[in-house]
C-alpha cells in the first residue's frame, strides 16, 4: 500500500487553514480514497499518538476543520458514490459527495436536499452534516438534522451504523458504553438541562440533547458533532421534490424598528427564504437603496401554481404597506433573470471584504449569533453597542426568519490593542445571547471558537453529558480534541492573523487568502495528485 500519512511542510501548510481566524499547522496530512486507505490512516495515526480531524472542503468557521495532528482529507474517499431511491425520496452517499453532485443526481427525479448554505457550491455532506449546516432555506426546512436518515461511523472500535427508528448494534463497545454511562446521566440532569436549553428555531452548539430527547435518535447526536465521535464513512437523506415557481421579494426599510415586525409579517405568508442585509452590509456593497435605508428583506415564496404565488405576493405587499411609511418599497420579480438581480446584493459582501486595503480585517468571532426572532432588534442593538464601545466597524447580515445574524467584525490590524478590543466585544457579545435567550452557534458549530462557551450557556449539566458522550464514542479522545469540548485554550490564541501566527513556507500565506478570498474551496490542496 502506497504511503498514506505525508509530513512535507508545504503540503501541511496548505491545511492549517480553513475557512475560520484560525491557522494551526498538523503534523500530517492524509487523504484516503476507500474505506481499507481510511482505516490503515486511523491505525497509524493511532500508533503515533496523533490525534485525528476529519475535512472536506475547509470552508467552516469555527475551526472545527484544523487540528494539530492529522488532518483527514475526505474529499477524494469513495469519490463519486450516490445511489438515489426516488420512491423513498432518499439518497445514500459517501460523506465526501458534494451538494452540486447529490443535486446532479436528483435533480431527475425532480428532488433534492433543500439547504442552501452559502458553502452550497463546494460543501460535502459529511461537512453540512458535521455542523448541522443550514442556510437561507432554514426557516421553511429546517437544518441539516432534519434531513438525516441514517450514518455510518467508523470509530476506534469498529464501524457503528445509526438509523433513524432502528435499534443501534447492542454489541458495539460504543452502544455499551453509552447505556452504562451515559444514559443514566441524561436522565439524572434533564429536567436542568432543559430548562436551560435555547429557545431558538435554530441551535449548532455541540450535542443536540433536546433533539435526541425528542427523537431517541442517536443520529441526532452525531449531526453537529464536528468528527468528536468517529470519521463518517457513508450518510443517508431524505430529499424532498423541487418546487415548481418561485418569486422573489425584496422589502426596504428606512427604520430598523420595522425589521421586527416586517419579518413576522413575512413569516406568516411562509416563505422559502426569507433573509435580512443590514445598513452597514448595504454600505459596502453600495447597493442600490434609497440613502439611508436601515435594512433590506430579501424573500422567496415556493408553489405548485403561479397565480396562487401571485395572490400571496400581493396580499403580503398589502400587508407590508399597512406598516407604514417606513416601509418603501416592497417589489416582486418572478422571471428568473429579475430574481437572480434581486438576489445579487446578498453575495456582493465577500468580494468587498477580502479587498479591503486600510488595515482593516474580515475577521468571523461572533459571527454565528441567533436569537428568538422576537429578541432579533434588541440583539443587533447589542452587537452595535459592542462594536462602538470598542471602535470596531462591523458588517451584519443573515437569515432573519430564524432570527440567526452574522456578523463579520472589521477590526484594524496595524492598532496594536485590536486584539483585546475584539477580546471585549466576544464577551459582551456573549453575554447579549445569554439574556436574549440564544445560542451562540445557529449553522456553524461550536468548534474551537466556541467551546469554551459551552458551560456557559449550557450549564454544567450539560457539559458533563457532553464529556460523558465523548467518551463513549471515542475513549482515548483522539477525534477533534478541543472542539466542542474545550481544551482549556485561549480561544482568540492561534490566529491566522497578527504577530503570533504560525509562520508558513515563501508564499504560502497569500495563496491561503487567495483560495479564500476567490471562494476556490473545491479546489484540491494535495500536491502531486496522481488520483
Amino acid at each position: 500500500m502506497r504511503a498514506l500519512l505525508r509530513t512535507d511542510p508545504d503540503l501541511r501548510a496548505r491545511y492549517a487553514q480553513g475557512g475560520g481566524v484560525y491557522r494551526i499547522i498538523p503534523a500530517g496530512v492524509a487523504r484516503p480514497t476507500t474505506l481499507a486507505e481510511l482505516r490503515a490512516v486511523l491505525a497509524e495515526a493511532r500508533e503515533a499518538g496523533l490525534a485525528i480531524t476529519p475535512r472536506g472542503a475547509g470552508s467552516a468557521m469555527d475551526g472545527g476543520n484544523v487540528g494539530e495532528g492529522v488532518v483527514l482529507d475526505l474529499t477524494a474517499f469513495d469519490a463519486g458514490r450516490c445511489v438515489v431511491d426516488a420512491a423513498r425520496r432518499v439518497a445514500t452517499c459517501t460523506p465526501s459527495l458534494t451538494l452540486p453532485l447529490l443535486h446532479q443526481a436528483t435533480s431527475p427525479h425532480r428532488l433534492h436536499l433543500p439547504l442552501d448554505p452559502s458553502s452550497a457550491g463546494w460543501a460535502t455532506l459529511g461537512g453540512l452534516i458535521g455542523t448541522n449546516a443550514a442556510g437561507a432555506r432554514t426557516v421553511h426546512d429546517g437544518g441539516m438534522r432534519r434531513w438525516v436518515e441514517a450514518v455510518t461511523l467508523e470509530t476506534d472500535d469498529g464501524p457503528l451504523t445509526l438509523t433513524r427508528g432502528e435499534m443501534p448494534d447492542a454489541r458495539h463497545p460504543a452502544i455499551q458504553r453509552w447505556q452504562r454511562d451515559v444514559l443514566p446521566l441524561l436522565t439524572r440532569h434533564r429536567a436542568a438541562i432543559l430548562a436551560r436549553w435555547p429557545r431558538t428555531r435554530k441551535q449548532s452548539f455541540g450535542y443536540d440533547l433536546a433533539a435526541w430527547w425528542a427523537s431517541g435518535d442517536l443520529v441526532d447526536l452525531v449531526v453537529g458533532a464536528e468528527g468528536t465521535l468517529g470519521v463518517m464513512t457513508e450518510v443517508t437523506v431524505r430529499l424532498a421534490p423541487i418546487a415548481a415557481h418561485r418569486l422573489a421579494l425584496r422589502v426596504v426599510l428606512a427604520d430598523r424598528a420595522l425589521l421586527v415586525p416586517a419579518l413576522e409579517t413575512v413569516r406568516r405568508h411562509d416563505p422559502a427564504v426569507l433573509e435580512f442585509l443590514d445598513g452597514s452590509f448595504l454600505r459596502l456593497v453600495e447597493a442600490d437603496v434609497p440613502e439611508g435605508t436601515a435594512a433590506v428583506l430579501l424573500a422567496d415564496l415556493e408553489g405548485e401554481r403561479v397565480d396562487e404565488l401571485h395572490h400571496r405576493a400581493a396580499a403580503l405587499q398589502g400587508e407590508l404597506a399597512s406598516l407604514g411609511a417606513g416601509v418603501t418599497e416592497a417589489a416582486v420579480a418572478a422571471d428568473p433573470a429579475a430574481i437572480a438581480a434581486l438576489w445579487r446584493i446578498r453575495h456582493g459582501a465577500s468580494p468587498r471584504l477580502a479587498a479591503l486595503t486600510d488595515g482593516r480585517q474580515s475577521l468571523q468571532i461572533i459571527e454565528d449569533g441567533c436569537v428568538p426572532p422576537a429578541a432579533l432588534g434588541r440583539y443587533l442593538d447589542a452587537v452595535d453597542a459592542a462594536c462602538r464601545a470598542e471602535r470596531i466597524d462591523a458588517v451584519m447580515f443573515g437569515h432573519a426568519g430564524d432570527g440567526h445574524v452574522h456578523v463579520n467584525l472589521l477590526p484594524n490590524l496595524r492598532e496594536a490593542d485590536w486584539l483585546g478590543r475584539v477580546r471585549r466585544v466576544y464577551e459582551g457579545v456573549a453575554d447579549a445571547l445569554l439574556a436574549l435567550g440564544g445560542t451562540p452557534s445557529g449553522e456553524h458549530g461550536a468548534g474551537r471558537l466556541r467551546a469554551p462557551l459551552i458551560e456557559r450557556f449550557l450549564g454544567p449539566e450539560a457539559a458533563a453529558c457532553f464529556r460523558a458522550i465523548k467518551a463513549a464514542f471515542d475513549p482515548a479522545g483522539r477525534h477533534n480534541p478541543g472542539v466542542i469540548l474545550d481544551d482549556g485554550r485561549d480561544p482568540l490564541s492561534r490566529l491566522k492573523v497578527g504577530p503570533d501566527a504560525a509562520p508558513l513556507p515563501a508564499g504560502m500565506a497569500e495563496a491561503l487568502a487567495a483560495i479564500e478570498r476567490e471562494g476556490r474551496w473545491g479546489e484540491s490542496r494535495w500536491l502531486n495528485d496522481d488520483r
